[in-house]
């Protein structure tokens, strides 16, 4: 590839400096060029003032996680859903003005059913035990303060009609 003198912004173009000391014998000395920023002094844009807004974290779950004060013990889920879970959960659990375990729960799965499809299944609590089958990438297990949610999504098969 011929270096025409075209560079482009943030790449680095290595040039071979005669002269210099030399590392390699084949390749000889590498001196890395200014980018685009160096040469021209652009300035970084200033931070905007730090807000706490989940929709910042889309790509990190475990800062929307701490952020929301939220702990996931067990998920096979992908993060953009865990983040709808832990925000539907919060804004449940915050607006209750005395808590409810049921309409929690009913809460999280109308939720889910009407973003991700029917048949998901909430459970809140403190202290349960489960055993569940779930499909795949549908399973998120975690707590909130004291409070343990398990959300998961079992397949839908439609009931074989009795032939005659």
């Amino acid at each position: 590839m011929a270096n025409d003198g075209r560079r482009r912004e943030g790449v680095y173009v290595y040039d071979m400096v005669a002269g210099a000391p030399r590392a390699p014998a084949v390749w000889g000395s590498l001196v890395r060029s200014k980018t685009y920023r160096e040469k021209n002094k652009v300035a970084e844009q200033p931070r905007r003032s730090e807000r706490r807004s989940v929709s910042g974290a889309e790509g990190n779950v475990g800062a929307a996680a701490a952020l929301l004060q939220v702990k996931v013990l067990a998920s096979d889920m992908p993060g953009f859903m865990q983040l709808h879970a832990f925000r539907c959960a919060r804004t449940t659990f915050d607006a209750l003005d005395k808590f409810s375990s049921k309409h929690m729960a009913f809460t999280i799965k109308k939720e889910f059913d009407n973003v991700y499809g029917p048949a998901w299944h909430c459970i809140v609590g403190s202290s349960f035990g489960s055993f569940v089958t779930h499909s795949t990438g549908c399973f998120l297990y975690f707590s909130m303060e004291k409070i343990y949610i398990l959300l998961f999504k079992t397949k839908v098969e439609r009931a074989l009609l009795d032939q005659v």
